[in-house]
């Protein structure tokens, strides 16, 4: 079983617009609301490639059922610890014209401490049941920012491998946990390095820093540049696929989701790659994000091409 933790969903509505004008009136041309968070995201693209995946974390009370619904429609268990209030909105202008996003992301409400023990347990209840402990996605205030390397600690003793896509301090400190995989975009590892990282060498170096406090695998996803995934003997490349883009919005989600289905399934390090690449290629192109077709995946997964760095 994967279990997905996310400590912070999210409703995201997104509208769309033609031609967005910073301090004019905007028409709507159409819109819709979703249940996602980065947690979420990864639990349903991990059900929509068919493995036995739960998500666990903090669900205000309030407007639950957003989130609630499509995990349930895929078969994906919840054991989200309630809290009073709602789940935070992030607003997400799509302009057509332009093909940009522009994201107002609430900070969501704060954390109770009464939450926040009873999710621990949570997770270490679940991952004694789970192959995979997936940790991601921003934090609620009120929640310390070491809380992912204190739950990796707490299943240390485990068999569950962990999995961090987290950024700023929760990345940095999260890495003191020993993941087995940690899975940062381009924006996010320049951050940790404290620079701009132009070359794949440059990227490939900051990974191998990652190696060097213990983590076994860092795959960096570059968007539009690709991935790059290193274990420290081995460096691979997989440049993107041309598809046509609909939102990237949670295509870092997908791609997690492609490399844990590679390894549940026990493929080396460049058949996860291949996965986690058509998962994310799959996510981007289409109009429900990680609610994408398995189909498609299966199409995108032979034509991801992968070399050595």
């Amino acid at each position: 079983m994967i279990t997905s933790v996310c400590l912070n969903p999210s409703i995201d509505r997104t509208v769309q617009v033609q031609g967005f004008a910073i301090g004019a009136t905007n028409r709507i041309a159409c819109e819709q609301s979703e249940g996602r968070g980065k947690g979420v995201n990864v639990a349903l693209a991990a059900g929509t490639l068919g493995l036995q995946t739960c998500c666990t974390g903090i669900l205000g009370e309030d407007n639950a059922r957003l989130i609630l619904e499509p995990l349930e429609r895929l078969g994906v268990r919840e054991r989200f610890v309630r809290q009073r209030g709602a789940v935070r909105t992030n607003l997400k202008i799509q302009d057509v014209e332009n093909s940009t996003i522009t994201e107002l992301n609430e900070p969501g409400s704060p954390v109770q401490e009464e939450a926040l023990v009873a999710v621990a347990a949570q997770v270490e209840e679940l991952a004694r049941k789970s192959e995979y402990l997936v940790l991601t996605g921003s934090l609620p205030p009120g929640c310390p920012a070491s809380i992912y390397r204190m739950l990796m600690l707490r299943v240390a003793d485990l068999p569950c491998r962990c999995v961090l896509d987290a950024s700023g301090a929760s990345l940095t400190d999260g890495i003191l946990g020993r993941p087995f995989l940690v899975k940062p975009n381009l924006q996010e590892l320049e951050q940790a390095a404290g620079c701009k990282l132009t070359t794949l060498r440059e990227i490939r170096s900051q990974a191998l820093a990652f190696i060097a406090q213990g983590v076994q695998i860092v795959v960096v996803s570059m968007g539009a540049g690709g991935a790059l995934l290193t274990d420290g003997k081995t460096t691979l490349y997989a440049p993107s696929l041309p598809v046509g883009v609909h939102s990237t919005v949670g295509a870092g989600d997908a791609m997690v989701a492609g490399l844990i289905c590679g390894f549940v399934q026990g493929v080396d390090l460049k058949e996860a790659l291949r996965c986690g690449v058509a998962a994310a290629a799959a996510a981007v192109s289409s109009e429900r994000g990680c609610l994408f077709e398995r189909g498609a995946y299966e199409q995108l997964l032979s034509r991801v091409e992968v070399g050595r760095v």
